[in-house]
């Protein structure tokens, strides 16, 4: 079990305790934070994260790309895969829709790229 995130904090209940993620919700969580993540960037797991953040935003194979990047980052979480990915990009940044499957059931996960080899976003 985690603590549910939301908009980069603890989640909280009524009583302003932290939220608990289980079973669905926990998965989507777990795979959110590996596709917000520059790979890399978390000092204790360099390899945890992805590599959205060096996708090149333009070509015709660009949702191709994305969803490639999307499977490598969640390749250590074996109980979600990358099913597909929408990529809407501008020349200064883009937004990729990363739709997920797990057995517990479907998901989306949104990362934002903002054209600098960064990403914005909260869990």
């Amino acid at each position: 079990m985690d603590t549910l995130l939301e908009s980069g904090d603890f989640a909280v209940d009524s009583r302003g305790m932290p939220r608990r993620a289980e079973g669905l919700e926990e998965l989507l969580q777990r795979a959110k934070i590996r596709l917000i993540v520059p790979k890399g960037a978390f000092d204790y797991d360099q390899e945890l994260g992805s590599r959205l953040h060096t996708l090149e935003l333009s070509g015709s194979d660009l949702d191709a790309r994305a969803l490639e990047l999307a499977q490598e980052a969640l390749a250590a979480l074996p109980a979600v895969q990358a099913e597909s990915t929408h990529v809407a990009a501008t020349p200064e940044s883009a937004t990729v829709l990363v739709r997920l499957q797990t057995a517990a059931g479907s998901g989306e996960a949104e990362v934002v790229l903002n054209g600098k080899g960064e990403t914005d976003g909260n869990v």
